[in-house]
Protein backbone atom coordinates (compact mmCIF):
# COMPACT_ATOMS: atom_id res chain seq x y z
CA UNK A 1 0.00 0.00 0.00
CA UNK A 2 1.29 3.49 -0.67
CA UNK A 3 0.79 6.47 1.46
CA UNK A 4 1.22 10.43 1.04
CA UNK A 5 1.00 11.57 4.72
CA UNK A 6 2.39 15.03 6.02
CA UNK A 7 4.70 15.66 8.44
CA UNK A 8 4.10 18.34 10.99
CA UNK A 9 7.22 19.06 13.36
CA UNK A 10 9.67 22.10 14.74
CA UNK A 11 11.75 20.89 12.04
CA UNK A 12 12.04 20.47 8.43
CA UNK A 13 10.62 17.01 7.54
CA UNK A 14 13.99 15.60 5.75
CA UNK A 15 15.96 14.46 8.76
CA UNK A 16 13.54 12.11 10.15
CA UNK A 17 14.18 12.06 12.82
CA UNK A 18 13.31 9.62 15.59
CA UNK A 19 9.96 9.05 15.98
CA UNK A 20 8.79 10.89 12.90
CA UNK A 21 5.93 8.68 12.15
CA UNK A 22 4.40 10.45 15.13
CA UNK A 23 3.94 13.38 13.74
CA UNK A 24 2.18 12.32 10.61
CA UNK A 25 -1.03 14.03 9.79
CA UNK A 26 -3.25 13.81 6.79
CA UNK A 27 -2.68 10.04 5.75
CA UNK A 28 -4.08 9.35 2.53
CA UNK A 29 -3.74 5.73 1.04
CA UNK A 30 -3.38 4.88 -2.22
CA UNK A 31 -3.28 1.33 -4.11
CA UNK A 32 -1.12 2.27 -6.62
CA UNK A 33 2.39 4.37 -7.25
CA UNK A 34 1.51 6.45 -9.93
CA UNK A 35 -2.01 7.33 -8.12
CA UNK A 36 0.04 8.40 -5.08
CA UNK A 37 2.31 10.21 -6.95
CA UNK A 38 -0.07 12.27 -9.31
CA UNK A 39 -1.70 13.46 -5.22
CA UNK A 40 1.50 14.21 -3.90
CA UNK A 41 2.16 16.65 -6.72
CA UNK A 42 -1.21 17.81 -7.00
CA UNK A 43 -0.67 18.58 -2.71
CA UNK A 44 2.48 19.78 -3.63
CA UNK A 45 0.79 22.38 -5.82
CA UNK A 46 -1.76 23.10 -2.94
CA UNK A 47 0.60 23.98 -0.28
CA UNK A 48 2.89 26.46 -2.25
CA UNK A 49 0.06 28.29 -2.59
CA UNK A 50 -1.10 27.83 0.99
CA UNK A 51 2.04 28.85 3.03
CA UNK A 52 4.39 31.94 2.58
CA UNK A 53 7.36 29.99 2.58
CA UNK A 54 9.38 26.48 1.90
CA UNK A 55 13.00 24.75 1.37
CA UNK A 56 14.00 22.24 -0.44
CA UNK A 57 15.84 19.48 1.34
CA UNK A 58 17.43 16.04 0.78
CA UNK A 59 15.57 13.26 -0.72
CA UNK A 60 14.01 15.90 -2.86
CA UNK A 61 11.40 16.98 0.13
CA UNK A 62 9.73 20.51 0.68
CA UNK A 63 9.12 21.67 3.59
CA UNK A 64 6.64 24.96 4.04
CA UNK A 65 6.05 26.94 6.55
CA UNK A 66 4.78 30.31 7.32
CA UNK A 67 7.16 32.51 9.59
CA UNK A 68 4.17 33.34 12.04
CA UNK A 69 3.30 29.83 13.30
CA UNK A 70 5.19 29.07 16.13
CA UNK A 71 4.95 26.87 18.71
CA UNK A 72 6.55 27.39 22.35
CA UNK A 73 9.09 24.31 23.64
CA UNK A 74 9.15 24.23 27.42
CA UNK A 75 12.43 21.68 27.26
CA UNK A 76 14.03 25.18 25.03
CA UNK A 77 12.41 27.80 26.45
CA UNK A 78 11.88 29.57 23.31
CA UNK A 79 9.37 29.29 19.96
CA UNK A 80 10.36 26.97 17.43
CA UNK A 81 9.02 27.03 13.85
CA UNK A 82 6.67 24.83 12.77
CA UNK A 83 7.04 23.32 9.46
CA UNK A 84 5.00 20.73 6.90
CA UNK A 85 6.45 18.68 4.50
CA UNK A 86 4.89 15.74 2.63
CA UNK A 87 6.16 12.57 2.32
CA UNK A 88 5.54 9.37 0.44
CA UNK A 89 5.37 6.24 1.39
CA UNK A 90 5.03 2.80 0.79
CA UNK A 91 3.69 0.55 3.99
CA UNK A 92 3.83 3.05 5.91
CA UNK A 93 8.09 3.06 5.04
CA UNK A 94 9.12 6.83 3.97
CA UNK A 95 10.05 6.13 0.09
CA UNK A 96 11.91 8.80 -1.76
CA UNK A 97 10.36 9.50 -5.23
CA UNK A 98 11.98 11.15 -7.70
CA UNK A 99 12.47 15.25 -7.96
CA UNK A 100 9.59 16.86 -9.36
CA UNK A 101 10.25 18.93 -11.75
CA UNK A 102 8.43 22.42 -12.18
CA UNK A 103 6.11 22.38 -9.63
CA UNK A 104 7.83 25.08 -7.24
Amino acid sequence: MYQVAVLKADYEGWWLFEGWQNDLINIKNFDSEMSMMDYYEKLIRQMSEEYHTYQKGKYHLIAFYNACELEYCEDCEEDLQIFYTPLCMKDNTFMEVPKIMNIL
